[in-house]
């Protein structure tokens, strides 16, 4: 059994390959799944959690407390500080010397999801914008709103703003902004008050 160190991080490979000139070898390949993590209480390393399929040969995301009997997996010091909890990535790992070892994470992307535009107008009952994207949702209501971040535009337009796993985020943006803008026009038509602060126009940019 040899240690082997890719970048800062330590694995262990069960059946090194020689060469015939002494030299160790080592064939890596790379597995893709979908994960979310976490900061290790024991080590303070990002980790997240998968259930290999030895029929298929594949992985998937499981989270910390399945009883199914899952593996964990390591992120690379070089990835650790763009990684963020709650974030799902596009994932690819190497086995830690063998399947049954566990995983190491070498590449990380912030999975993005096509979003959807919804809207909603019932005169005087209803008046609603929606993006809809993995399961999450970014709420324009004046009506009925309890938070400014959803009875206004720019709170509306500020949380999809700040959103790393919707893809085309721009234009998403842009239509949200359309469209809500289109949905306040008929919530006043409709003889309904809008207080100043909330006719403020956002600037409708996604960040970097």
């Amino acid at each position: 059994m040899q240690i082997y160190l890719l970048g800062n991080s330590t694995f262990v490979a069960a059946k090194p390959l020689g060469t015939g000139l002494g030299i160790m070898q080592l064939t890596m390949e790379r597995f893709k799944t979908k994960l979310k993590f976490k900061r290790s209480s024991r080590s303070g390393n990002w980790v997240g959690f998968v259930l290999y399929n030895h029929k298929t040969g594949k992985l998937r995301g499981v989270r910390e407390e399945s009883s199914l009997p899952k593996q964990v997996c390591v992120v690379t010091k070089e990835l650790a500080d763009k990684i963020e909890p709650n974030v799902l990535y596009d994932v690819e790992l190497i086995p830690m010397g063998g399947e049954k070892y566990g995983w190491i994470v070498v590449e990380a992307t912030p999975h993005e999801w096509e979003a959807t535009i919804v809207s909603t107008i019932v005169k005087n009952a209803v008046y609603r914008v929606e993006a809809l994207f993995g399961g999450k949702r970014i709420l324009f209501d004046p009506m009925d709103g309890k938070r400014d971040s959803v009875r206004s535009i720019t709170g509306a337009i500020s949380a999809l703003s700040a959103r790393k796993d919707i893809a085309n985020l721009p234009q998403v943006i842009q239509d949200f902004h359309k469209t809500a803008n289109i949905i306040l026009t008929h919530y006043e038509n409709d003889g309904n008050y809008v207080p100043k602060k909330f006719k403020t126009t956002p600037k409708v940019t996604a960040q970097a």
